[in-house]
């Protein structure tokens, strides 16, 4: 054509003139006019199924919405009100007892549990995005402090709820840096006491329950007790004659001011960290547990809620009073009766099965007027890997409990984290458990 010697139009002319590869060979008598009908059928019913493959992606793509995060903790809100209505009308229809209300107040309540767990779920988020986080901080600090360090994860997938998990990032990130500065050793110290020359830190997550666990384990020279103990005496911290056992000891860490790092650098050494990681983990109505064992490694276990905005819990009532314990902290209730009972005393002791479980009143401890009835009820919480007992006057039951913050005036009552709306509009007060038995353990019996 670019010579001249072809016009365009007289090649197309030409080609038009081509028999389809179809009837060629149908009069080759190598196939039958059935037969390439057929797949001249099958072959536009490809082309046109190809479209709708290729529009496929597109339609899954719009079935997923990004979410401001201020809008759901507005849904948050709206549902955790909703459960506080719901409560009150089951108050209410209870006393009148009509078996059409009371129909159509237990299915008001199932649906508001529906939507209640629905709309926290809607919230939760893998904690994968924050572990991922820390491989370079684990592999930057490593390098500084001349260490062969790998960061193992395991659980990526475990959800928690995001308040949860963005206010976890700090402790976390405390407990790495004292992994890599206190636990793993030098190679050569690791060679030399007969490891492997590389140090593994192993950071995972797991659902128990209604909680979370998070594990951080390493393989380094664990915990010595005694070291603990002669560095609280030094700083006061203790007496010398306290009578405290090995678990004791290792939680003598989160004590403020407290260290055992010899020199002060930029990872470790200024007597802060540990303590700000234990009030961290408290304001997520969380607890923090050790375990070390010298020469192979130390366990540290965070246990925290599923979600901060609406728990169950168990209501108790002390005097004209009413509070909440959470419900994932009770083991048990049993009765106690008041012949048992030593007035003089803060802390006692109870039989239960065989085993010694102290408990505390907790009319005494918040100065409810008034006499207790002859029976009490104890109820049971594992705290902290023991079993203590709370004394109430009377066990009222399960409760959903919407979560409301104290004022400022109230914030720092030792032994309360919060309050809840009950079916009736009075508030009850929910036990912060781990802190008061803290606290009532700091008094003499």
């Amino acid at each position: 054509m670019e010579d001249g010697v072809l016009l365009e139009s007289d090649l197309h002319s030409a080609l038009k003139q081509q028999k389809p590869i179809g009837k060629i060979l149908t009069e080759a008598g190598l196939v039958t006019e059935h037969q390439v009908s057929q797949a001249v059928a099958r072959q536009k019913a490809v082309r046109e199924a190809a479209p709708a493959v290729a529009r496929a992606p597109q339609k899954e793509a719009v079935t997923s919405l990004r979410v401001a995060a201020d809008k759901l903790d507005t849904l948050v809100d709206l549902v955790g009100e909703l459960v506080i209505v719901q409560a009150q009308i089951s108050q209410v229809v209870s006393d009148k007892g009509d078996p059409i209300l009371t129909a159509l107040s237990e299915q008001l309540e199932r649906l508001s549990a529906e939507l209640r767990d629905s709309t926290l779920g809607i919230r939760m988020l893998p904690i994968g995005s924050t572990f991922s986080k820390f491989r370079r901080l684990v592999r930057d600090l490593s390098s500084e402090l001349g260490k062969e360090i790998e960061l193992v994860t395991h659980g990526e997938d475990t959800e928690l709820d995001k308040t949860v998990i963005e206010r976890l990032g700090d402790p976390l990130v405390h407990l790495l840096r004292n992994s890599l500065d206190h636990g793993v050793e030098l190679p050569q110290d690791r060679v030399a006491a007969g490891k492997k020359p590389g140090g593994i830190i192993l950071l995972e997550a797991e659902h128990s329950g209604s909680e979370v666990l998070i594990r951080i384990t390493d393989d380094g020279k664990g915990m010595d007790p005694s070291i603990i103990r002669k560095k609280a005496v030094e700083k006061g911290l203790i007496a010398p004659d306290a009578d405290l056992t090995e678990k004791e000891t290792l939680g003598l860490i989160f004590l403020p001011g407290f260290s055992t790092a010899a020199q002060v650098t930029n990872i470790s050494g200024r007597g802060v960290g540990m303590d700000v990681v234990h009030r961290a983990i408290d304001s997520l109505r969380g607890s923090i547990e050790l375990s070390s064992v010298l020469g192979q490694g130390t366990v540290i276990t965070i246990r925290l809620p599923l979600t901060l905005a609406i728990i169950e819990g168990l209501q108790v009532q002390v005097g004209d009073g009413y509070f909440v314990v959470p419900l994932s902290l009770v083991e048990e209730c049993v009765e106690l009766h008041g012949k048992d009972v030593d007035p003089t005393r803060n802390q006692q002791i109870i039989n239960l099965r065989g085993e010694l479980v102290p408990y505390i009143h907790l009319r005494r401890w918040f100065e409810v007027e008034g006499a207790p009835p002859p029976i009490e009820q104890i109820v049971i919480t594992g705290v902290e890997g023991r079993r203590i007992g709370i004394v109430v006057d009377h066990v009222i039951g399960e409760h959903q409990t919407v979560i409301k913050s104290l004022g400022r005036v109230y914030r720092d009552v030792e032994g309360i984290s919060g309050a809840t709306i009950r079916g009736d509009g009075t508030l009850a007060l929910i036990l912060d458990v781990p802190r008061l038995v803290r606290c009532v353990a700091a008094e003499p019996a």
